[in-house]
This record gives structure tokens, C-alpha cells and sequence, in this order.
């Protein structure tokens, strides 16, 4: 880009051949012309784009249990946070189809949450009980394991026909986590588990060689789905 506070041409504005001319303060300015933006619309890049948006609307739903499990994950990463590992991690599970413009979950394998806390033995989910979800796990309380009976087991739901996202959370002793959502009644469910370390400071778990930091989680389980009564 070139400068002339004097031009003997007089002042020139617009387009000028492959340049573009303005002036500002009284000064002329020159830039090279960027031409109209162009935006191909390759069956990749459509893709992409359909992936990217689904995933960032899911970050967005599922952002109670992700800004827990991902928390310490974004922290060793300048100017990133737990959505940000949340999708890098998880956008190669966004199923497309080029048919009918559809973007569909790997549910299975979406992970809220990562890191290596000790975690518990989820069981299936129970739907028998009407506008309740009840999750029982084993606590494999191990303290020599860092297993920690105060250690806060996370049990998360999320209804994609409500576009809604649901916490249920308990001390890893108590063995069972319930939620109540009403709202669901014979809607669709998808459920996750992890468990979040109870240390307040860094505590070495010497059989394991790690270390312990606050908010480490374990890496979520997926629980299944199925449909509220």
C-alpha cells in the first residue's frame, strides 16, 4: 500500500486497475484490490461447515459438564478453554450425510470430560421411575488409588429434542445419582459419567506414579440412551 499527501493526478477514489484508491484525513491511499470474497462450496467444505456448527451448538448445550471435565485440560493451553478441547476432541465424531444435510452425533464416543482420576463402575441407566433418570454405580473408593470417597461423581443428561443438558452430582460414597426432568417425559436421552477429584492441593499417588491435581476428572463414560417415562 502507498501514501501521497500530494498527488498531482488530484485526489482518486474506487477502483483503479487491480488498485484501490481513498483517501483518508486528506491523505491518498493506495491498496491492492481483494476482489469479491470467495466462498466455494465444495461437498468437503459443506461438510466441514455442517460438522463445525453442530459441534458448537453441542459444546454450547453440553457446556455445564465440559467446563468441569475440561477445565484443567484448557488451563495448560494459553487462551483456550474447555469448549475449545471439548470440540478439537470431539469433532471427528460428527457424522454427516450428504444427502440430506444431516450432522449426527457418535454419541458412543463423545467424551465430556478427560483426565486420569480413578473413576467409578457406572450401571445402566434406570427409566422405570416416571420423569426420572436414576444412574447406581460401585464407588471403588481406593485411597491408595486416589479414589476418594468425597470425590464428586458427575452424571450428565442431555435431550436433544429440547436442546437441554441436565447435572446430577454426588460424593462418589453414596453410589447413586438421580435427576429429575420432567420436562423430557417420553423424550430421548443420552447420558454421561466421570468423576472429579476431591484433593485441594497436588497429592502424588505413589502406586500409580501421578500426580493429583484440584479439578482433575476422570474421562467420561458414555451411560447409553434411552427414553424418560
Amino acid at each position: 500500500m502507498s501514501k501521497n499527501s500530494k498527488n498531482i493526478l488530484g485526489n482518486q477514489q474506487g477502483k483503479i486497475g487491480n488498485i484501490v484508491g481513498r483517501v483518508v484525513n486528506g491523505v491518498q491511499i493506495y491498496s491492492a484490490y481483494g476482489g469479491k470474497g470467495h466462498d466455494p462450496r465444495t461437498p468437503k467444505q459443506i461438510a466441514t461447515r455442517a460438522k463445525f456448527s453442530a459441534i458448537t451448538l453441542l459444546s454450547n448445550v453440553l457446556c455445564g459438564p465440559i467446563a468441569v471435565g475440561f477445565r484443567r485440560a484448557a488451563a495448560a493451553v494459553p487462551m483456550t478453554s474447555p469448549r475449545n478441547i471439548f470440540v478439537k476432541r470431539n469433532f471427528a465424531l460428527m457424522q454427516y450425510n450428504a444427502e440430506t444435510g444431516i450432522v449426527t452425533p457418535d454419541y458412543e464416543h463423545i467424551v465430556v470430560s478427560d483426565g486420569r482420576v480413578l473413576s467409578v463402575e457406572f450401571a445402566t441407566p434406570s427409566f422405570a421411575e416416571a420423569a426420572s433418570i436414576t444412574v447406581t454405580f460401585t464407588p471403588d473408593i481406593d485411597i491408595a488409588a486416589g479414589a476418594f470417597a468425597q470425590d464428586t461423581v458427575y452424571v450428565a443428561a442431555y435431550c436433544p429434542e429440547e436442546g437441554q443438558c441436565q447435572m446430577a452430582l454426588v460424593n462418589r460414597s453414596v453410589g447413586e445419582a438421580t435427576l429429575s426432568v420432567p420436562k423430557w417425559t417420553g423424550k430421548t436421552v443420552h447420558l454421561w459419567g466421570f468423576v472429579r477429584t476431591s484433593v485441594e492441593e497436588p497429592t502424588v499417588i505413589e502406586n500409580y506414579g501421578l500426580t493429583l491435581r484440584p479439578n482433575d476428572c476422570s474421562t467420561s463414560a458414555y451411560l447409553g440412551t434411552g427414553t424418560v417415562a
